[in-house]
């Protein structure tokens, strides 16, 4: 069962002061520092009556609430676009892939596989 609650006409100074502190808690909240570290921007939006500009601040000079995206900020994005290493230390695994590359250039060589098909 939906109780609904009576409507109060206020005037439009409610409304604009209203409206104000929406805006002022969404751009907290909303902010890039305020993303860095969501918890402390909801308690920082919600529980004071600091202006956004100085939350924003605070914020900034919080430590990030994940370790990692602190991490990116000091290091930058990392391109892991390249084949990255085989870690496993599966020496036969690393021997048959020895030996399917070198058969493949074997095959190059003596002109039976096309260059082109040689990684196949």
């Amino acid at each position: 069962m939906v109780t609904e609650m009576p409507t109060v006409a206020g005037t439009g100074q409610d409304n604009a002061a209203i409206l104000s502190e929406r805006l002022r808690i969404g751009a907290i909240l909303d902010s890039p520092e305020g993303k860095r570290n969501p918890e402390l921007a909801r308690e920082l939006a919600l529980r004071s009556t600091l202006d956004a500009d100085t939350a924003k601040s605070l914020l900034g000079k919080a430590p990030a609430a994940n370790p990692y995206l602190q991490a990116m900020e000091l290091e930058g994005k990392v391109g892991l676009t390249a084949a990255t290493a085989d870690f496993s230390n599966d020496a036969k695994a690393a021997r048959l892939q020895e030996i399917k590359q070198s058969v493949s250039a074997f095959n190059v060589e003596k002109g039976w596989v096309p260059k082109d098909g040689a990684g196949a």
